[in-house]
C-alpha cells in the first residue's frame, strides 16, 4: 500500500466518523433523534430529513468492508513476494489504532437499545502495532529474528492467557453476577482488548528485542 492510498485511507475514514457524528447531531436536535433512538423498521417509513443519517451509516458500513479488504489483500501480496524477509509496511497505518475508541460507542447504544456490537471495535486497538512492524519493514528474517519473533509471539500469548484467566476467575467469583448484561458486556470488552494486545505486544516486543540486540 503506497502512502498516497494510506493517507487518503485515513483522511476518509476520519471524514466518514465526522459525517456520522455530524448526522447524528442534526437527527437529536432537528429530526426528533430519529435513526438514533430504536427504530421499528416494519413501521419506518422514509422522509428526507433521515438522509444525513442513512447516507453516513452506509459509507461508514462500506468503508469498514474496504479497510478489511485493503488489509488483507496487503497481506496475501506480502505473503507471496517473499518469504525470507518481513512484509513491506508503513509505520503510519499504526494510525488505523485509533478506530479501537469506536468501542466507546457501544456505552452509548447499550443505553439507547440494549446495542452491544460498537464494543467489538476495541479490537481495533491491536492496529497499533504496525507502528512497531512498520519499523522492521523489509527485514531479512534471519535465525536471531526468527528466535526473537518466537520469543514475542509466546511472551504476548502468555500475557493474554494470563489476561484471559483473570476474566473467566472474576466472572466465576461472582462479578456482575446480578446482572447477566453486563457481564456479557465484560467479556466482549475484555476478549477485544485482549486480543488487541496480543497483536500489539507480538510487534512491539519483536522490535524492543531487535533493537536491543
Amino acid at each position: 500500500m503506497n502512502k498516497k492510498k494510506m493517507k487518503n485511507l485515513i483522511l476518509g475514514g476520519s471524514i466518514i466518523i465526522l459525517m456520522l457524528l455530524a448526522s447524528v447531531g442534526y437527527s437529536v436536535l432537528f429530526n426528533d433523534s430519529r435513526l438514533v433512538e430504536p427504530t421499528n423498521l416494519s413501521t419506518y417509513s422514509f422522509i428526507i430529513q433521515d438522509t444525513p443519517m442513512l447516507v453516513s451509516g452506509l459509507l461508514l458500513f462500506g468503508y469498514v468492508i474496504y479497510l478489511v479488504i485493503e488489509i488483507t489483500k496487503v497481506v496475501f501480496k506480502q505473503k507471496t513476494i517473499d518469504t525470507n524477509h518481513t512484509r513491506f509496511i508503513s509505520s503510519k497505518l499504526g494510525y488505523l489504532g485509533f478506530f479501537g475508541f469506536l468501542g466507546f460507542l457501544g456505552f452509548w447504544t447499550f443505553s439507547i437499545d440494549k446495542t452491544i456490537f460498537p464494543f467489538f471495535f476495541f479490537v481495533f486497538f491491536g492496529f497499533f502495532s504496525f507502528f512497531y512492524e512498520g519499523k522492521l519493514s523489509n527485514v531479512l528474517k534471519d535465525e536471531l529474528f526468527k528466535e526473537n519473533e518466537t520469543k514475542a509471539t509466546i511472551q504476548s500469548y502468555k500475557t493474554g492467557f494470563t489476561l484471559m484467566f483473570i476474566m473467566i476467575w472474576l466472572i466465576g467469583m461472582g462479578l456482575f453476577k446480578r446482572n447477566t448484561e453486563w457481564a456479557a458486556i465484560f467479556m466482549i470488552i475484555t476478549v477485544s482488548c485482549i486480543y488487541a494486545l496480543i497483536l500489539f505486544l507480538s510487534k512491539y516486543l519483536l522490535y524492543k528485542y531487535e533493537t536491543q540486540d
